[in-house]
Order: C-alpha cells, then structure tokens, then sequence
C-alpha cells in the first residue's frame, strides 16, 4: 500500500512536471512570437522570460515532492528550441543550465527561496546563453542558417549579431538573473496567497 501511494506520488508529480513545461513553452514561445522579432526586444527576450520563467518554477517547485523539475522542463523546453540556432545551440545551453540549475538547488536544501532563486537563474542563463552565443561566435552558421528565410529574422538577426559583444551578453545574463529573482519572489507570493486561501 504504502508503495503504491510513492508510486502514485511520482506519476502525479512527473504529470505535474509536464503540465508545467507544456505551460512554460506555450507562454514562452507566445512571449517570442509576438514581440520577438523587432530586434531590441529580441536581445533582451531572455530577461523578460526571467520573470516568467521565474514564477512558473517557483510554482511548479512548490508542489513537487520529487527532484528532476528544473532538469526535465529545461530538457523540454531545449527540445523545442533545438532549430532555433546553429548547432542545436539553444538545446543543449538551455539543458546544461536546467542540469547545474537543478544540481544547485538540492544542494542548497530545495524549497527554500534561495535554492529556487540559484536553481532557476542557472535555467534561465542557460537559455540566454543559447540566444546570445551563437550571436558572437557563429555569425557564419547563422547567416547560413537564414539564407533562406524571407520572414525577416535574418535582419534582425544581423542587428543583433551587430550589437553583442561579450560584456553585452554579460551584462544581459546579469539582468536575467536579477529578473529571474524577481519571478521567484513574485511566484512566491502566489503560492503563499493560494495557500492562505486553501485555509
């Protein structure tokens, strides 16, 4: 009996990881489509995903009673960025943040808000650095890439390529994290009102 409950637990927990994800990537790539093709909002779509990304985990986190959120929803997620760059660039930055995310956040104790500020800024940063890499160091490839694009990305890309640099992308990836906080303490406070209003 008692193994069935864990059992039970577990699939409710990995159905919980999918609903999330599925979540995540819907407002993730409406986030994209509808503003990120003009080339400023472009640059800094990762920062603005913080703040979702942030709240999305945090809530999602909440109610998980096993490890693996933060790794199998940046697996996901990577999964549908894997075109979105030279090299599959975006996949596998994004899953080696959700990694290093979710490594540090058993570490750091899980459930507290510290451990969910690091867990979820390392998935987040992996995300931007899928963005903003191939921007610097695979111009080539991305230009090879949207030779035969006529939506228009190709002009942005270009802008865009024209204005990160390395303490661009730093400086970026700093912002992200601060905004990713910003999402974890926000996603706190619903999780907290829900609670109180369970009561």
């Amino acid at each position: 009996m008692r193994n069935q409950t864990k059992e039970s637990r577990k699939l409710k927990d990995l159905i919980r990881i999918g609903v999330f994800s599925a979540l995540w990537v819907v407002i993730g790539f409406l986030v994209a489509f509808t503003i990120g093709f003009f080339p400023p909002i472009l640059l800094v779509l990762p920062c603005i995903l913080g703040i979702i990304g942030g709240i999305v985990y945090v809530v999602m986190l909440s109610k998980l009673t096993i490890p693996g959120g933060i790794f199998i929803s940046s697996c996901l997620l990577g999964v549908c960025l894997f075109t979105m760059a030279p090299y599959g660039m975006m996949f596998f930055c994004t899953v080696g943040g959700g990694l290093i995310g979710e490594i540090l956040y058993s570490v750091l104790g899980r459930r507290t808000t510290k451990a969910m500020m690091v867990g979820s800024s390392f998935a987040l940063v992996g995300l931007a650095l899928g963005e903003y890499i191939p921007f610097i160091w695979m111009q080539d490839a991305y230009r090879t890439m949207l030779a035969n694009d006529d939506s228009g990305l190709m002009e942005v890309a270009e802008w865009c390529m024209n204005i990160v640099s390395v303490p661009v992308m730093i400086l970026l990836c700093v912002v992200t994290v601060v905004l990713t906080c910003l999402g974890v303490l926000w996603g706190n406070k619903i999780v907290k009102k829900r609670l109180s209003n369970a009561e």
